[in-house]
C-alpha cells in the first residue's frame, strides 16, 4: 500500500497532528455547545494519539496516520448528523475506531504480543467496554443533571450493539490490513529507547496463602459451610418443582450445578480447588439464586450485590485464561504488571456482551410471547449491571489473583499435558 510509505516519517506525524488539531477544534465546539458525546469522543481520541509521543518522547511518534483519520471521521459526521440518536449511533460505532488506535499502541509500545485471532478480539473488546464507559458516564449525567441524553434501555443497548459490531469490523481490519507490520513499526517512531523492564516487573504474587489459609474460619466450618449452601439451594430447587415455577427451576437448578464442578474438576483432574475457594464459588451463585427464587423483585440492592460478586467469578475465570494463553502460546505474551488491566477489561467486555444477550432473550420473548429465564428491567437495571460488574472485576483485580496463582498453575500443566492449546 502507498501510504506504508508515511510510517516513520515526518509526513505521518504531520498528518496525524492535524487530525488531532482538527479533533480538539470540533471537540472545544462541542464542549461549548454542551454535546456530551461530541466531547467524550474528542477527549477519548486526544487522549489515545498523545500516548506515542508522551511514551517516546518524540513529536514524530504518532499513530499511523490512517488510523488517527478514521478516528476523526464519526466526529464529523457526527456534526453533520440530522438528529441526536444518529449522531449517537455514529458516535458509538466510531468506538471501534479508538479501540483499533488502542491496539495498535499496546502492540508496539509494550511487550504485549497477541496472535492475530487475540488481536481481533482484543478491538472488540476494547470497543466494548469504551462504549460502556461513555454509556456510564452519560446516564450519570443525566441521573446529575435531570437530563435525558439516554432516553431508554432499547436505545443504549443499540449504542452497545453498534459498538461491539464495529469493534468486530476494525478488529478484521486490524488483522488484514497491520498483519505485514512487526510491532515495533506500528508507531512512528523507533522503541529501541523504551525501558522493557517497566513492562516485565513480576506480579510478586507467588507463594501467596491460599483463601482457605485467609479465611478466619477452619478448613473444617468451610466445608460445612458449603455443604449448607448446597442444601438451601437443593430446597429452592424442590419447592420451584413443587409449585411448578419453571422459571426458578430454570435459574437455580444451573446454580446448584456450578457449585459441584469445583469438586468434579479437583477429583478428575486433580486442580487445587481449596475450601475457601469452592466456598467463595458457592456463597456467590447461592446469592444470586436467592435473588432470583425471591429477593431481586422485592429489593433492588440485593441486586447491586450479587453484580460484583458475581462479576468476580467472570474475573477469575479470565484471569485462567489470560495466564493460560500467556504461558502455552509462544506466540502470546501478557506482562504480569498488565495482567490486571486485561482482568478488568475481561469482565467489563464481558458484561457488555451479556447484556446484548439479555436484550436479544427479550426481543425473542416479545416476539414469541414466551418467558425467557434472562432479561432486562430497564435503563437503570443495565447500567447499574455494568457498574457493578466494572466494581467486581476491580476488585478481583487488585485482591483477588493472588488466590487463583495455584489453581491457574494447575490449570496449565494439565492443558500441557494434554497439548499446550496446540503450542
Amino acid at each position: 500500500m502507498p501510504t506504508r510509505a508515511f510510517h516513520g516519517q515526518r509526513t505521518n506525524a504531520l498528518l496525524s497532528w492535524v487530525a488531532v488539531a482538527i479533533v480538539l477544534a470540533v471537540g472545544g465546539w462541542a464542549l461549548l455547545e454542551g454535546l456530551v458525546h461530541e466531547t467524550l469522543f474528542a477527549a477519548t481520541v486526544v487522549a489515545i494519539a498523545l500516548v506515542p509521543a508522551a511514551v517516546l518522547g518524540s513529536k514524530r511518534a504518532a499513530l499511523p496516520w490512517e488510523v488517527t483519520v478514521a478516528a476523526v471521521v464519526p466526529l464529523l459526521a457526527a456534526t453533520i448528523a440530522p438528529d441526536l440518536w444518529t449522531r449517537q449511533i455514529v458516535l458509538y460505532a466510531g468506538a471501534a475506531a479508538l479501540a483499533l488506535a488502542l491496539t495498535l499502541e499496546v502492540h508496539g509500545l509494550t511487550e504485549v504480543q497477541f496472535e492475530r485471532w487475540l488481536a481481533v478480539a482484543f478491538v472488540t473488546m476494547l470497543a466494548a467496554a469504551i462504549a460502556a464507559t461513555w454509556a456510564t458516564l452519560t446516564w450519570a449525567q443525566d441521573l446529575v443533571a435531570g437530563t435525558s441524553i439516554i432516553a431508554s434501555n432499547a436505545e443504549v443497548m443499540w449504542l452497545l450493539i453498534a459498538a461491539t459490531a464495529a469493534g468486530l469490523f476494525a478488529g478484521v481490519c486490524f488483522d488484514l490490513y497491520y498483519r505485514g507490520f512487526p510491532g515495533e513499526e506500528l508507531v512512528s517512531a523507533p522503541v529501541d529507547g523504551i525501558d522493557e523492564e517497566r513492562f516485565a516487573i513480576r506480579s510478586g504474587i507467588d507463594d501467596y496463602p491460599s483463601l482457605e489459609e485467609r479465611l478466619p474460619v477452619s478448613a473444617t466450618v468451610q466445608w460445612w459451610l458449603v455443604q449448607t449452601l448446597r442444601a438451601g439451594l437443593a430446597a429452592m430447587v424442590a419447592y420451584a418443582l413443587l409449585t411448578f415455577d419453571t422459571g426458578t427451576v430454570t435459574n437455580v437448578a444451573p446454580m446448584l450445578a456450578i457449585t459441584f464442578i469445583p469438586t468434579l474438576l479437583r477429583r478428575r483432574y486433580g486442580l487445587p480447588f481449596d475450601s475457601g475457594l469452592v466456598l467463595w464459588i458457592t456463597l456467590v451463585v447461592t446469592l444470586h439464586a436467592a435473588g432470583s427464587f425471591y429477593i431481586y423483585e422485592r429489593s433492588f440492592w440485593w441486586h447491586n450485590v450479587t453484580h460484583p460478586l458475581s462479576a468476580t467469578l467472570v474475573g477469575a475465570v479470565g484471569y485462567v485464561v489470560i495466564r493460560s494463553l500467556d504461558e502455552l502460546r509462544e506466540e502470546i505474551h501478557l506482562p504480569p504488571v498488565l495482567v490486571p488491566g486485561f482482568v478488568v477489561l475481561f469482565v467489563l467486555s464481558f458484561g457488555v456482551f451479556w447484556e446484548i444477550g439479555e436484550f436479544a432473550q427479550d426481543i425473542v420473548a416479545d416476539y414469541a410471547g414466551i418467558q425467557m429465564p434472562l432479561a432486562q428491567h430497564g435503563l437503570d437495571d443495565t447500567m447499574t449491571d455494568i457498574v457493578f460488574n466494572t466494581l467486581g472485576a476491580i476488585i478481583v483485580a487488585v485482591w483477588g489473583l493472588p488466590y487463583l496463582t495455584d489453581l491457574t498453575d494447575a490449570v496449565t500443566d494439565r492443558l500441557e499435558e494434554w497439548g499446550g492449546l496446540n503450542r
